[in-house]
């Protein structure tokens, strides 16, 4: 997948918190992630929703990133796209075609709640 007109994303991978007694995981800390810009990447903003719960007035924002083939985004990780930071949904779709091998590039389903 090549776009004459691509943009860059960054992709925000945290970085595991480790407990200095147990050396066990105990989260991840996204105070100082590691940041990869991702060239060549296509927006689709998606869709949004306000589901309704009471005491609260939430929007939820579910777009994708078309991105190249070898793109290190993986679940968990987050992307910023225009400013805005989204939670990686999912694994990033690998597309392939079995006819040729051809490798288009990564579907990478984001989701960003607000409120």
């Amino acid at each position: 997948m090549d776009f004459a007109h691509g943009e860059t994303v960054t992709r925000l991978r945290g970085i595991p918190a480790i407990d200095p007694y147990s050396n066990e995981s105990t989260g991840i800390d996204w105070t100082s992630p590691d940041e990869l810009d991702v060239e060549g990447c296509a927006f689709n903003p998606g869709q949004s929703a306000e589901p309704l719960q009471v005491g609260r007035n939430a929007v939820t924002t579910q777009p994708e990133v078309y991105a190249p083939a070898d793109a290190d985004v993986l679940a968990g990780d987050r992307l910023v796209v225009r400013g805005l930071t989204y939670d990686v949904d999912g694994d990033p779709a690998d597309w392939r075609s079995p006819f040729t091998g051809w490798t288009p590039g990564l579907v990478i389903a984001l989701k960003r709640t607000e409120g």
